[in-house]
């Protein structure tokens, strides 16, 4: 987090082998620009399957974590191998055991629905000979993939939190009741259809939340990985040739109202450009309005809420529901 804002693009490409994410020890922490795929004997983004198992069940257990030292102040982002500054690779070496018993909630966005994911809350303790560090850890109680879904404090005891907040795919299962229970959870489950349940949404209850949509910080302007989510919108506008609808902004509460409001509504403005000049849809059909941060769902006090607070909504004119 930073002093204007807690979103900062940045894309990260990783390799893993099944056999270290089976049995490895040792953890690399932070991103190698010289070297995408991960080292070898190392997990990148999750604990292995073997301390897995032992934490899942009580039992503290040995790891090594190769991670970035960087000077007293220095960012989350520093740490992770963003940001500049001098930076010193630092091998700790100590345990990492359960922080509190059985699973906890925890809070990640699935294709714009909000979902608590069973995690296991942990806690390390490492040394080197730069000092100790007693990092928390939240990794997702799934033996397949232990994914690590938040880091807590740097290497000098700040506030730095890394994070995940929202998962987007086609092929994603979001259950109704908005809980995933239980060990070996799958969230990649094929057979999901994105589009279909936008469509279906949008046909009965004539709003939807439109995710997978990504814009850079403070700015109008669309990521590429909005492409395939405006590509999805677009096939069913094409679809439903009659329907009309209204392209809503929102925003974080981090900023002025009046720039907020402003910033939601360019946005939504780009959507319906993107949608108009690459993809035919007639912009006649779409309105848009900008509400900034007025209308959040969820609070702005939290790293997650924020991200659930930032989202584009389509609402459809339903003064006739039988159109379909």
């Amino acid at each position: 987090m930073h002093d204007n804002g807690d979103t900062l693009r940045a894309e990260f490409r990783y390799l893993e082998a099944w056999a270290d994410i089976d049995t490895a020890r040792r953890h690399w922490f932070f991103h190698d620009v010289n070297a995408p795929e991960a080292h070898p004997g190392y997990t990148m983004q999750a604990l292995s399957r073997g301390i897995y198992r032992n934490v899942r069940a009580g039992r503290p257990d040995s790891m090594q974590i190769m991670a970035l030292y960087a000077a007293p102040g220095a960012s989350v982002l520093q740490s992770f191998g963003m940001g500049g500054g001098r930076r010193t690779p630092v091998r700790w070496r100590g345990t990492i055991a359960p922080a509190s018993p059985g699973t906890v909630r925890f809070p990640v966005l699935i294709n714009g629905r909000r979902v608590q994911l069973p995690a296991l809350h942990l806690r390390g303790d490492f040394t080197a000979r730069q000092g100790r560090w007693q990092p928390e850890l939240w990794v997702l109680a799934d033996s397949t993939y232990p994914l690590i879904l938040k880091w807590v404090r740097s290497h000098h005891e700040t506030d730095n939190v890394l994070q995940t907040t929202r998962i987007d795919g086609p092929s994603l299962i979001v259950p109704a009741a908005g809980v995933v229970a239980g060990d070996g959870v799958l969230l990649a489950v094929p057979g999901g259809s994105g589009n279909k349940a936008l469509e279906r949404q949008l046909a009965t209850s004539c709003r939807v939340e439109l995710p997978g949509i990504y814009f850079a910080f403070n700015s109008a302007y669309l990521a590429p990985e909005s492409d395939g989510a405006i590509a999805e919108l677009a096939g069913i506008l094409a679809h439903h040739p009659g329907w009309t609808a209204t392209l809503e902004g929102h925003t974080d509460s981090i900023g002025s109202a009046a720039a907020n409001k402003a910033l939601s509504e360019r946005r939504v403005t780009a959507v319906r450009a993107r949608l108009g000049e690459q993809y035919k849809v007639n912009i006649a059909r779409l309105r848009v309005a900008g509400h900034g941060a007025a209308r959040p769902r969820e609070t702005n006090t939290t790293i997650e809420g924020r991200a659930r607070n930032r989202r584009v909504e389509l609402v459809r004119d339903c003064a006739d529901k039988k159109e379909q």
